[in-house]
Order: C-alpha cells, then structure tokens, then sequence
C-alpha cells in the first residue's frame, strides 16, 4: 500500500515537472540564446526585430539562424557598442527589445560616433543630412559607413573648422544639426573652392559655381545653370582646359578650378575641338565588350587567365586587353590608385568590402547599377549593385 501511494505521489510531482518546463518552440525572443545553425521561430523573430532597425537586408524572414542573420546581427552589435560574435545573448536581447535604439526620423542624435565600417540606420540619417547641405553627392542614401560617407564628412569638416578625420563624432553631428556651411557656400560668388574635385554625374551647389565661372568667362553657353554636372559642364570644362593648356579630362580639379579663378584666356568663338573624350569612350566599349565575352569562365584563387580568374585579375587582364589604364594586380591596391566618385561611370571600377575589412572584391562597372566580376561562386558573371548580397557591402566607385 505504501508502495502505491508512493508511487503515485511521485508520478504526480513529475508530471507538474514536465507541464511547468517551458517548451524552447513556445518560449519568446531573449528566453534563450541564438546562434548561427539554430533552426525556430525564435530566429525570425529575431529578424524581424533586425529588419525593422534596418540590419537584416533580406526580403523576408525565416526560421534559420544563416550567414545572412550573423552577419546582420554583427552590424546590430557593433553599432550599439556590443560585442561583435554574431550571438544572440541576454545583453544583446536588452538593446534590440529596446526601442530607443531604432533610428528616428529626425536630426542625428550627437550623443553617437559614427565611423568607416559601420552599419546603422543613424549612417543613413547622416547621409541624409550631408545630402541636404551639398556633401554626400550619391544617388542614394544607406546604412553603410563606406569611403563616400568617410569622404563626405572630411568635406563638411574641413568646410566647418573641425578636424578632418572623417568619424562623424559629437562635435561634427551637433554642427550637422545645428547651424554650419553647406558645400560651396564659403568659396566667393566669382570663384570655386580650389579643395574640391567635380566632375560628370555630381549633384553639388559647387557645380552651380562652376557653372557661372565658366559661363562668365564663354566657355558655358547654356541658358541657366544648375547644380548637376551633365556632359554640357564636361564640354565646357575640356573647352576651358584646352584654352588654358591643362591635361583635357573634363574633371573640374583643383589646377583646373585655380586656372579658372584666376587669369585664363577668354573663350574664343569658335575653340577647336579634340578628341580625347572619343579615344577614351573607345577604350571603355573595348574593356565592357571584352568583359562581357568572358562570362562563364571559372573563378581561380590567383587566377589571371581565361583558365581562371581572380576579381583582381579578371580586371586587370581585361583592362591589359583593351589599352586602358594600367592597373596593380590586387584589390587593395586598385583602391588606393584610383579617384573616388559619387556615381560611378560605365566603365569604373566598383568595391565590396567582403571577407576583410577595407576593399576585398570588385568589378567594372556596366551601367543601370550592373556590374561584371569574377565571383568565387559564380565564375565571371554580371551582377546587381542592388544585390541583398553586395547592396551592404559596397564601399564606392573609383575611376582611373
């Protein structure tokens, strides 16, 4: 008898156990820590939360803790001072759940720091705000604190009186906000800041400026000027470089814009035509016709042939090809050679940040946001700049 009453009291306290254990598929986001490999709904919850910060780039969510997830939860962690391992874990929980850390639609809050490498929606306010005074001249805003972020905020430093380190810290984001210059604006009405480089596909007051300046002098003829740099302010600029005996490229540099502030031949009626831009526009239908014919073939770690191709080598056997400009043979050194610009060109060359911190990938830019390169998985294929893959790691354009 004692046996069974014992037996039963015993059954009973387990069975309690068991009802009261909380079951990990029924248990809410930040009960339990998340990894990389972890498959429940926890994990799109997780992605959620991800998403609506502006971390997780991926058009939907799911149920699996992958590569994309890690990565978007790295770029959570660093932004908000967290340590960077990719896990879900109680203090990661406690900034993600709290909603002060989702952006606003406002100013950039000067309590931050915002540098090179960084991923957060406060990034695209920055942007934003750059944009509005003339600084950030790309097409369109991001998360990612990349070299034309970096290169923005260098100009709206040195334009302000503060230290040019391009780290948007408390000083530099409470000028932002409050009362500073916006680009141009501290150059005279008769001349263009001479620490600036303008050239085609450039939004900026500068440009306006230049406009004016070559207008006065006859080189720009038409009717009203504005602040984009189309192919009427490349014409005029070659026509004025010609004139004044400097390199014809069309790009608005500083010997350029010093030439053009200072005392510079007049435009005559007639200025003499050359043909440097149709030499180079040959070159650069050579380099995207010889790219285009090597789709397909492999990618090869070190690869410089059509055996097998590297990204770096890729780029420099077709550039070697076509009789354009002589290129370094790695990815790194690429970036550091060539002139950074807002809106890349057909023809230029654009940069991922991948494996590595700093430029790790690239390829020749087609137009329409396409680009071709040498995929480690793909081979040599073409691919989108809007790519949820390449979109956040895309550090800028150069061109040589």
């Amino acid at each position: 008898m004692k046996k069974l009453i014992y037996s039963v009291v015993l059954g009973s306290t387990i069975s309690a156990a068991v009802a009261t254990a909380p079951n990990s598929a029924d248990a809410a986001l930040g009960d339990g820590l998340l990894k990389q490999g972890m498959n429940n709904s926890d994990v799109k919850d997780l992605q959620q939360q991800l998403k609506n910060k502006g971390y997780f780039k991926l058009g939907y969510t799911t149920t699996y803790f992958g590569t994309i997830t890690k990565d978007a939860l790295k770029n959570f962690q660093r932004a908000n001072g967290l340590a960077a391992d990719g896990i879900a874990g109680k203090n990661t929980y406690r900034v993600l759940l709290n909603n002060s850390t989702s952006s606003s639609s406002g100013t950039v809050s000067s309590s931050t720091l915002l540098k090179y490498g960084m991923s957060s929606p406060q990034v695209k306010q920055l942007q934003s705000a750059l944009k509005q005074k003339g600084y950030f001249n790309f097409g369109y805003t991001t998360n990612y604190y990349g070299s034309i972020t970096r290169d923005a905020v260098i100009k709206f430093q040195r334009a302000n009186g503060l230290a040019a380190d391009g780290i948007a810290g408390p000083k530099t984001l409470a000028k932002l906000n409050g009362s500073s210059v916006s680009a141009g604006s501290s150059s005279s009405s008769s001349g263009v800041s001479t620490s600036t480089t303008l050239r085609l596909g450039m939004s900026s007051p500068q440009v306006q400026q230049l406009q004016s300046a070559l207008k006065k002098k006859g080189y720009f003829t038409s009717s009203r000027t504005t602040n984009y740099y189309g192919t009427i302010t490349r014409d005029a600029v070659m026509k004025f470089q010609r004139a004044a005996g400097l390199a014809v490229d069309g790009i608005a540099g500083p010997k350029t814009l010093a030439a053009l502030n200072g005392n510079t031949p007049v435009a005559e009626s007639k200025p003499s035509q050359g043909s440097g831009s149709t030499s180079s526009s040959q070159t650069t239908q050579k380099i995207i016709s010889i790219a285009k014919s090597l789709r397909g073939v492999p990618y090869v770690w070190g690869g410089t042939s059509t055996s097998g191709f590297d990204c770096s080598g890729f780029i420099q056997y077709v550039f070697n090809k076509a009789g354009g400009p002589s290129l370094p043979r790695t990815v790194a050194a690429m970036y550091d050679r060539g002139t950074s610009v807002s809106s890349p060109k057909v023809g230029d060359l654009v940069f991922f940040e991948t494996y590595k911190p700093g430029a790790s990938h690239a390829g020749i830019y087609l137009g329409n946001s396409q680009f071709i390169h040498a995929g480690s998985s793909t081979g040599v294929t073409i691919s989108s700049l809007h790519n949820t893959y390449w979109a956040p790691r895309y550090l800028g354009a150069k061109t040589y």
